[in-house]
């Protein structure tokens, strides 16, 4: 009863009544935006995010989206160098950026006499960063050392990437974000002049702005700043990734101090029928005190030290399953995955307790609303369904998850967790040096 008192306590707070819409508007170049008033406290977030990521990449540049993130913030024509690193500390702000698969989003939430300073930077950066040889090669060091950090000085990061290669033979969601070292090493500032020009338009971007603000006020400063940037044909040419017809296997080798496993399972993209209930599934398997996996194969079988994972969905191609999982000494790698398994088996044959999928249900939905507690966090996610018209999707998934069946979750089971959308990696432990905290010297975005 206390957990049920909890929860209705929860959704009675961030209820959607609680907020206040985000109103959109638009500019005759292409631009979308959206303004939220919201005075509790203040500050002020503003997020852009454009719609280019890994994905647009091809073999050559791999990487290259990530690199013009990291360029953003070395300086453009009316701004100098670390401009908004500088502004957020006087102003008590905090401001980032990231690269995905399929966007590039960057955000600061800053106090409200600040905003539009914040405002006009990002409108410089749209059209007139600073592109010079000097600031990219001592960049281009920086993200190659974040390659080495992220990646190949860590197995985790490692079989992370080769899960990937494996999986996808022809999309470019067959490489991360952060792309090839040899890559990194080897493009040009021409290729990034191009890949900047191509893809950095107001009619491939949105604006998400949300605080203490005035809307009016809000709307003159978005038009003040971003209506003379000039518009253009988007054109992002990208080879889907053929049907899989068959399991895939891959062994790896990294210093390590255990085993480690890596299942992915080829799922639709984020607009597919299924992707609430593959929410839902995460949760069960691996995200509450309850979950499936962590109880039967770590508490009870003692047969993996750990294991996580979940639905990591895509939009342009298809997205994957994932399973992450430490083995346990004396365990083989067959017997860990066959375990595994028989946690998927359990899901597609409807061998769970119907507690179980509520407890999930529950779960998902206070995720759904506390991840609305910072303008960050709220803004992020509105920018991203937003981006690629899923917001009905975002702001009725409380509801759309609430509906899902027993039956619903079994026919998701069954439509993804067959051999010929698997694939698997394992990661066979060598003697070297472990490193835990990899040093990696630059910024970190």
């Amino acid at each position: 009863m206390r957990k049920v008192i909890i929860f209705l306590f929860v959704l009675c707070l961030f209820s959607p009544s609680a907020f206040a819409s985000y109103r959109s508007f638009s500019l005759k170049n292409g631009l979308k935006y959206y303004i939220e008033e919201d005075h509790r406290l203040g500050i002020v977030n503003i997020t852009v995010l454009y719609r280019v990521g890994s994905y647009c990449e091809y073999n050559s540049i791999t990487g290259i989206a990530h690199m013009l993130e990291h360029m953003n913030f070395r300086g453009s024509k009316h701004f100098k160098d670390g401009y908004l690193d500088k502004l957020s500390e006087e102003f008590g702000g905090v401001n980032n950026a990231q690269t995905s698969f399929d966007y590039t989003m960057y955000f600061i939430t800053i106090k409200k006499s600040a905003y539009k300073k914040a405002l006009a930077a990002y409108a410089d950066m749209m059209s007139n960063l600073d592109l010079n040889d000097k600031r990219f090669q001592k960049e281009r060091n920086v993200v190659y050392q974040e390659r080495l950090w992220r990646i190949d000085n860590s197995a985790s990061g490692f079989l992370y990437y080769s899960l990937h290669n494996l999986a996808y033979l022809a999309s470019a969601y067959r490489w991360t974000p952060i792309g090839y070292a040899y890559d990194i090493k080897h493009y040009d500032l021409g290729d990034l002049r191009r890949f900047y020009k191509k893809y950095y338009l107001p009619n491939n971007a949105i604006i998400v702005i949300s605080g203490d603000i005035d809307t009016d006020s809000a709307k003159k400063a978005v038009e003040k700043y971003f209506s003379n940037k000039k518009p253009a044909d988007i054109e992002c040419r990208i080879t889907k990734e053929p049907q899989q017809i068959g399991r895939r296997i891959m062994y790896i080798k990294k210093p390590s101090s255990m085993k480690k496993l890596a299942m992915g399972f080829k799922i639709d993209n984020a607009k597919s029928r299924f992707t609430p209930e593959l929410d839902l599934i995460s949760y069960m398997l691996f995200y509450m005190k309850s979950s499936m996996a962590d109880k039967d194969l770590i508490r009870d079988k003692h047969i993996l030290s750990s294991i996580s994972g979940g639905n990591e969905e895509r939009i342009h191609d298809k997205g994957l399953f994932e399973i992450f999982a430490d083995i346990n000494k004396n365990i083989s790698f067959n017997r860990a995955r066959d375990a595994i398994e028989n946690e998927l088996n359990k899901i597609k044959s409807g061998d769970f307790n119907i507690d179980t999928l509520n407890a999930a249900k529950s779960k998902a939905i206070s995720d759904y609303y506390f991840s609305q507690e910072t303008l960050s966090e709220k803004n992020s996610s509105f920018a991203f369904y937003a981006a690629f018209d899923m917001r009905k999707y975002y702001e009725n998934y409380p509801s759309i998850i609430k509906k899902i069946t027993k039956r619903d979750i079994m026919a998701a089971a069954n439509k993804y967790f067959v051999k010929d959308r698997e694939s698997d990696c394992f990661l066979i432990p060598q003697k070297g040096k472990i490193v835990s905290n990899a040093q990696y010297k630059g910024g970190i975005r």
